[in-house]
């Protein structure tokens, strides 16, 4: 026991984590596995809002043959970025626009660090520096899938640090009528960005339309307290018949 533990320690100080995975039921260790398992469709339609530079596309092409995948990233140097990571790929669609919960004009929060880019204004416990502000026109998942012919969404997956719940929003019909079977989505619970939904907030608003928690992925922390995680919801339907 105490050789195991002490090489489980080597492995962290290292910066790994080493532990078993057990058989038959695996759901909660791999997010991208838990959705290829739980997406019935052969070619799903996959929104990725918050594309950064592509880091989720080539994921989605990793674990699904052929996704229909839609991403938005309104930062300019992250969109240069995703154009040429996804340039030539087939089914995917790139648009360098925010989604929000109404067509509106909205400031957008340009961090030195893309991935810390933002619509609301950083908190303490974020890192980084703010490069500029600019505005820009806010879409809708709803509108935009009603201007594109898409009637249904295999996969939601919203990374917009701190501004998910308003990304949810603006799907609401598509939720309030079960078009989304899968919503993954970073859950902050630091005060990282001024605005920011609590976890309760984005839990009730989920659970009115339907949605089931199905786990957390990939725990961090600052301050020796939970900061942020992934979280992945399903949709509830009624049987059949």
């Amino acid at each position: 026991m105490f050789l195991k533990l002490a090489i489980k320690r080597a492995f962290l100080h290292c910066g790994y984590s080493v532990r078993r995975v057990p058989t038959g039921d695996v759901t909660g260790y791999d997010p991208f596995e838990d959705m290829r398992r739980l997406t019935s469709s052969g070619r799903p339609v996959v929104f990725d809002v918050g594309a950064n530079t592509g880091q989720s596309v080539q994921r989605f092409r990793g674990y699904f043959r052929n996704p229909e995948i839609h991403s938005f990233e309104p930062g300019e140097e992250a969109f240069e970025k995703l154009t040429k990571h996804t340039q030539g790929l087939g089914g995917v669609h790139i648009a360098n626009d925010g989604l929000g919960a109404v067509r509106e004009m909205r400031t957008f929060v340009e961090n030195e660090l893309s991935d810390m880019s933002s619509f609301l204004e950083p908190g303490e416990d974020a890192w980084g520096s703010i490069t500029r502000r600019r505005a820009l026109q806010l879409d809708t998942v709803d509108d935009y899938c009603n201007r594109a012919g898409i009637g249904h969404i295999d996969i939601l997956k919203s990374d917009t640090q701190g501004y998910d719940l308003e990304v949810l929003r603006g799907a609401s019909k598509l939720l309030r009528d079960k078009r989304i079977d899968l919503i993954y989505l970073e859950v902050i619970f630091s005060k990282m960005y001024h605005g920011s939904p609590r976890f309760d907030e984005v839990y009730a608003f989920l659970a009115d339309y339907g949605m089931t928690l199905v786990s957390f992925y990939d725990m961090h922390y600052q301050h020796d307290l939970l900061s942020w995680t992934d979280a992945l919801f399903r949709v509830n339907r009624p049987p059949s018949g």
